[in-house]
């Protein structure tokens, strides 16, 4: 059997960048673990043109075109993409980059255009952090990776950008490390501010230099060399057009909380159609909030929830809530046999704590059973952090794999996390609010849980999250008031 072409591997500080032999990928090791994992889709390779110890040139081959591409190292890792045209008539960029994080690492993405800025972060630990800033070019998420997807394609240039014959486009990032996911802010547009605002609260951006376009349902002002910007509730996209090019800003004007509810029970209720047990434990809790009124109709569709062959932790919170609602114990009684069947997965915990404060309310004081449920070995590393987080242990059992989850979701730095689906989010928010006061890192915790809740609730109101599932598990919470 022929040997394997081997890669150029160049060292960078206790980390090595190792580039295929044709090119194709690279990938970043930290000792056994990957890192990240880059490529140019749909380029074929070729080998090295130029190879030394700290750096590797390749020409790759595209459809309609080449891409010269150099990496290097010195402080940092610097990659350089040229595109140019080989045909004769200017053709559409629709070239992309893939990036894929290593198994024990998740992305965040500010992927905004000329400003772009990605990080590369441990999913269970505080640091260190990969940073990805684009020094050059424009780079875009490039739609919605499926739910099996394990990475994301940015677009090297914005839609309907075309590159003629002799013209050349060039896309390049520098790498460096950084201790925390937070260091990253000193990164971002100088320009930038608070993103994410109450409804029709002003955004103001120090860019009456530049162009500015909002969309039409927001209203944009200049005064004093400041542009303010308001909206209501929703995300909508600024266009900002800056000495290095068009940057694109989501923007989040964060409903309240009830109106969401409201109108997720509202529109589950008046499809008349059988609610799944996601959509039941809106509708309940939003009736236990008081932000929606169950007329005979509504508790019909409760009653014939089937949340026992759900088979999941929240028909259990369901069946719960429901017995609470109702003062029927027996509810309670079959929603706790019920999660004991169940594997002590993400929620469980929460759930089992939920059912003693129900029990309690209906007169069946449950608390040895839901004990013994609370003690149960956790399955995953994010359930095991439920548990310690539940019980109240020290912070040196669960602040390093609570750190791993802020990672998970961007921390205080405005973007997201392309990998995650909304469900995944609103999970691991529940988990961040969990976090104990006394904890060094509760501050962040809270104000992190904050920001990926306005997301999820800018989503819904946008449209852009067609099930109730998320909003279940956003409520799934004793903090919340919705369990406890």
């Amino acid at each position: 059997m022929p040997a394997m072409p081997a890669p150029a591997v160049m060292v960078w500080g206790d980390a090595e960048v190792r580039v295929a032999e044709d090119g194709t990928t690279t990938r970043l090791l930290r000792g056994p673990d990957l890192v990240v994992e880059l490529g140019w889709v749909g380029a074929a390779g070729a080998p090295a043109e130029f190879e030394a110890d700290d750096e590797v040139e390749h020409t790759l081959v595209t459809p309609e075109g080449r891409v010269f591409q150099r990496h290097s190292v010195l402080e940092g890792w610097r990659i350089r993409w040229v595109l140019t045209r080989e045909a004769r008539r200017p053709a559409a960029v629709e070239d992309r980059l893939r990036v894929r994080p290593g198994a024990e690492f998740s992305l965040w993405s500010w992927g905004s255009g000329a400003t772009a800025l990605l990080a590369v972060v441990p999913a269970h630990a505080a640091g260190p952090v990969l940073g990805l800033r684009l020094e050059q070019g424009y780079l875009e998420e490039f739609g919605s990776p499926s739910a099996s997807s394990a990475s994301v394609d940015y677009l090297v240039a914005p839609a309907e950008a075309e590159l003629s014959p002799g013209q050349r486009l060039v896309t390049s990032v520098v790498a460096d490390w950084y201790p925390a996911l937070d260091e990253l802010t000193a990164r971002l547009p100088p320009w930038l501010g608070d993103t994410q605002l109450d409804a029709e609260e002003p955004w103001f951006g120090d860019v009456a230099d530049f162009g500015v376009h909002a969309p039409d349902d927001v209203v944009v002002d200049y005064s004093d060399g400041v542009v303010t910007v308001v909206a209501e509730a929703g995300r909508r996209i600024l266009d900002v057009q800056t000495p290095r090019g068009l940057s694109r800003v989501p923007l989040e004007w964060v409903p309240p909380m009830e109106a969401v509810l409201h109108a997720v029970a509202r529109d589950a209720v008046g499809s008349g159609e059988p609610l799944d047990v996601a959509q039941a434990l809106c509708v309940q809790f939003a009736a236990d909030r008081r932000a929606v009124w169950l007329d005979p109709t509504a508790d019909d569709l409760l009653d014939r929830v089937e949340w026992e062959a759900a088979g999941s932790v929240l028909g259990a919170a369901f069946g719960l809530a429901r017995g609470r609602s109702l003062g029927e114990a027996v509810l309670v009684s079959d929603a706790l046999r019920m999660l004991g069947g169940l594997p002590a997965g993400e929620g469980y915990g929460r759930v089992a704590m939920a059912g003693w404060i129900a029990s309690l309310s209906v007169g069946l004081d449950a608390r040895e059973r839901c004990h013994e449920l609370l003690g149960r070995a956790a399955v995953g590393r994010t359930a095991a952090l439920e548990s310690s987080l539940l019980h109240y242990r020290s912070a040196d059992v669960g602040e390093t794999e609570l750190a791993g989850v802020a990672n998970r979701l961007g921390g205080l730095l405005p973007g997201r996390a392309p990998l995650l689906s909304w469900t995944e989010r609103a999970r691991l928010v529940g988990l961040l609010e969990l976090c104990p006061p006394e904890w060094e890192r509760a501050p962040q915790a809270a104000q992190v849980a904050e920001k990926v809740r306005g997301q999820l609730l800018c989503a819904y109101t946008d449209g852009r999250i067609p099930d109730a599932e998320p909003l279940a598990w956003l409520l799934l919470n004793p903090g919340l008031g919705a369990l406890g």
